[in-house]
């Protein structure tokens, strides 16, 4: 082989060498570019999925809290009905429509007192938050 026909081969083969690499740079370029732009929309995900935790939650709150009252508000209503029936209320005309009446209420404000829900304890804080930005 003669030398140019080497030296020829040889720059042949630098031009596609860097050919190469650059386009290898440009691809790794591009890669990193559309992990970001996923990582980006993840995080829009995460934090619409955060913000609905955090309303689910919120909500959940509330209910419980309502429960509570109401079966609160059951018990309080029993001992009324008690302190009713021990000033009269079943006495009169036609007592035992009372006594039904009384027995019916009293059923109903009992399962408003059962299995009330509650919230499970919070959980500890996170000390640190992991953010990819």
């Amino acid at each position: 082989m003669s030398t140019t026909t080497t030296l020829s081969f040889f720059a042949t083969a630098c031009l596609g060498l860097a050919t190469f690499q650059g386009n290898a740079a440009r691809d790794a370029e591009a890669s990193v570019d559309a992990l970001a732009k996923d990582v980006a929309a993840l995080q829009k995900v995460v934090d619409s999925q955060a913000k609905d935790l955090a309303d689910a939650k919120n909500l959940a709150e509330k209910g419980a809290k309502y429960a509570a009252e109401q079966a609160k508000a059951a018990g309080a209503m029993l001992e009324t009905l008690d302190a009713s029936e021990k000033a009269g209320f079943t006495f009169g005309i036609n007592p035992d429509s009372r006594v039904v009446l009384l027995r019916g209420w009293r059923e109903a404000l009992n399962a408003a007192q059962r299995e009330v829900p509650a919230l499970p304890p919070a959980p500890p804080a996170s000390k640190t938050t992991a953010q990819v930005r």
